[in-house]
């Protein structure tokens, strides 16, 4: 089994991955994505999908909603029981927690921001090596965390050692980059991967493996030595460092429905331009007047393969600025034609505005889905122990996941720390990302966002109501008709867009 083989649990997830990450990176990868997001059309022309793909327009309501998430666990700056008992020395390393000058909110930040995506990823302890016969007063060389997203994660195994469920193997693609041997300014990417495993004697060992080209044949060959990671005195690990975030396993993503509702109002939204395109323009028809035509010298071979010339009548095009005239020719019995009717052809029936229908239903669901990411929406009047428990639950997910990623985080600093410091005591230390998101009224972000959406009809005017009263911004007994009405008589002038649109 090649080494770059990809896990049931890899196979699985890597297009859930691809399509959040597109989704939050937004129009260029959407269309970059081609037909993969929006199906080319049974005999349409390349001309024609390029021109259909260009007219669609992708709402970026899963990269806002990510934000959100982000936005609501960072809320509140994330806090360090036993700080007060560390060193001077490991506080300075939590000022550089990556060996790049990183510090630890910062690095923190960056891989919850890449996990909310996905719902993966990893935090491995590694060690700088030291060249044979250096200083190590002299050396640079110190534990540091490194996080690997979950499109790198091809495998892990898990094996159960003396009744106790234990990590023995992981793989990871990790491409090194080599100057090209024929042009010292170009730089060449070679896959490789580094693999993690417990030895025959149930001991840490790192290996890495890069791709290589032996005439047509192509494989994996190792790439340096075996490593064999010590922490303090020589000891070597009987465990793999690598921390599984924010669990063992990859987990559905909290923006997957979103991501998908995304791509089907995008998909939605490039049959609305392209049925505006074709229909909002009048097309000039001319009706029972037979098409004119002009002479044509057309070079054709005869039977003896010589080149002549030959006349044909072809059609000559009426054209209306950038349009073409349409000519619908009738006869009568006689073979007469019918009176020469000259007219403008216009949309009519319920197409467009269907379409449209279901744009704004879209919109409506993920204006809700981000809404409820975020903390749903309440049903009704709740007591005090009521609201409590709805509270728990519409929290418990990003709850879980900032503290699952809270906890996993600990344990891998706390192990970056007593690998460079043996005798800090770093098991009273811990790190928390805030859980508490009952706080009263929306981000600023957010409310600008779903502000503005409302000025441009991009989110229905009850799902703006809906969203000020659940954070307490309209009063409680208020409905949809008073603010409506409200509205209309505190400000004469406008006030954004009239009603839903349907």
């Amino acid at each position: 089994m090649p080494i770059n083989t990809q896990s049931k649990a890899y196979k699985k997830n890597i297009r859930r991955w691809t399509i959040v990450r597109d989704c939050v990176d937004g129009q260029e990868a959407i269309q970059a994505g081609g037909t993969n997001y929006l199906p080319k059309s049974a005999g349409q022309t390349n001309e024609d999908y390029k021109n259909y793909q260009a007219r669609a327009v992708f709402f970026d309501g899963t990269s806002r909603t990510a934000e959100g998430l982000h936005g609501h666990i960072f809320a509140f700056d994330p806090t360090q029981a036993g700080e007060d008992k560390l060193s001077e020395v490991a506080k300075e390393y939590l000022k550089n927690i990556d060996g790049s000058g990183t510090n630890l909110d910062e690095y923190i930040s960056m891989t919850t921001w890449d996990s909310i995506q996905t719902g993966f990823g990893g935090h491995l302890v590694d060690y700088t090596p030291v060249e044979p016969g250096t200083s190590l007063a002299l050396s640079s060389s110190r534990a540091y965390l490194k996080w690997y997203s979950a499109e790198s994660i091809y495998s892990h195994k898990y094996s159960v050692k003396n009744g106790v469920k234990k990590l023995t193997k992981v793989v990871l693609r990790e491409d090194i980059e080599e100057e090209d041997p024929d042009d010292e300014f170009n730089i060449i990417t070679v896959e490789s991967y580094r693999v993690l495993s417990l030895d025959d004697k149930g001991l840490y060992i790192q290996r890495i493996f890069k791709k290589t080209i032996d005439g047509k044949k192509s494989g994996f060959i190792p790439y340096g030595k075996t490593i064999e990671p010590t922490m303090n005195e020589g000891k070597r690990f009987d465990f793999i460092p690598f921390y599984m975030t924010p669990g063992e396993e990859p987990e559905k993503s909290m923006l997957l429905g979103l991501a998908y509702e995304n791509i089907g109002h995008y998909q939605k939204t490039a049959e609305y331009e392209n049925g505006i395109y074709y229909t909002s323009v009048p097309t000039l028809v001319v009706e029972n007047m037979e098409i004119p035509t002009k002479d044509k010298e057309i070079k054709i071979k005869d039977d003896n393969g010589k080149i002549v010339v030959k006349k044909e009548r072809v059609p000559v095009n009426l054209t209306m600025g950038g349009s073409t005239a349409k000519y619908f020719c009738q006869k009568d019995g006689e073979g007469k034609i019918v009176s020469v009717n000259v007219k403008y052809v216009e949309f009519t029936g319920a197409g467009i505005g269907e379409i449209l229908k279901a744009l704004n239903a879209c919109l409506d669901r993920m204006a809700k889905l981000g809404i409820q990411a975020i903390g749903s929406e309440k049903k009704g009047v709740e007591t005090a122990e009521v609201a409590k428990l709805h509270r728990a639950a519409e929290n418990g997910v990003l709850g879980a996941f900032a503290r699952s990623s809270s906890n996993k985080a600990t344990e891998a600093i706390r192990l970056m720390l007593k690998w460079n410091l043996p005798n800090e005591n770093v098991d009273a230390w811990s790190y928390q990302l805030n859980t508490d998101f009952d706080y009263k009224g929306l981000s600023a972000q957010i409310l600008t966002i779903m502000y503005n959406a409302r000025l441009s009809n991009e989110i229905p005017r009850s799902v703006w109501f809906a969203t000020l009263k659940k954070n307490g911004m309209v009063p409680e007994d208020m409905t949809l008709e008073n603010f409506i009405e409200k509205l209309d008589a505190d400000y004469s002038n406008g006030h954004g867009p009239k009603g839903d649109v349907v």
